[in-house]
């Protein structure tokens, strides 16, 4: 649950970040001047946070640790999702990718569930994730709905 602090706190300060620099005159900020662009920024920096624990122990393998048994190679399955992971937060922030780089995030908050289900059932691994279910589906609905939002078009891009 320590993620929403990034979500909330990053998609919040980029609103208001391009709120003032937009009332100063500042027009390169424009197309971060939406919900949508915040989202997407408070995803991106959610990426890059759970990212890293894929590339670094003890995280590493606790994460190798909750893979679903049906996952031939669970130590390549983390370390493609960390990459994806970065990926995505790279996509999020370039406008251009950014309605793709949200259905990819959606995609891969989807893919990782079953994980979810895994880590909440109990894994003999003490760095392995042990927060029960009903917090960790309520956590991947709220990403699930930021990724959506960061698909939406602000008023600025529908009128171009």
């Amino acid at each position: 649950m320590i993620l929403l602090l990034p979500l909330t706190l990053t998609s919040l300060g980029a609103r208001a970040v391009t709120w003032w620099l937009n009332r100063t005159g500042i027009t390169a900020a424009q197309s971060w001047d939406s919900w949508p662009a915040a989202a997407a920024a408070g995803m991106a920096v959610v990426y890059v946070s759970t990212g890293i624990t894929h590339f670094i122990e003890p995280q590493r393998s606790g994460l190798i640790a909750i893979v679903p048994n049906v996952i031939p190679q669970p130590e390549l399955a983390v370390t493609l999702t960390g990459a994806a992971e970065f990926a995505i937060a790279a996509g999020l922030v370039i406008p251009r990718t950014r309605r793709w780089a949200a259905l990819a995030s959606i995609a891969l908050l989807l893919a990782l569930f079953p994980a979810n289900v895994v880590a909440a059932s109990g894994v003999d691994h003490p760095a392995a994730p042990t927060t029960a279910l009903a917090p960790r589906a309520t956590l991947q609905l709220i990403f699930v709905a930021a990724s959506a939002l960061a698909l939406g078009f602000s008023r600025r891009e529908r009128l171009k």
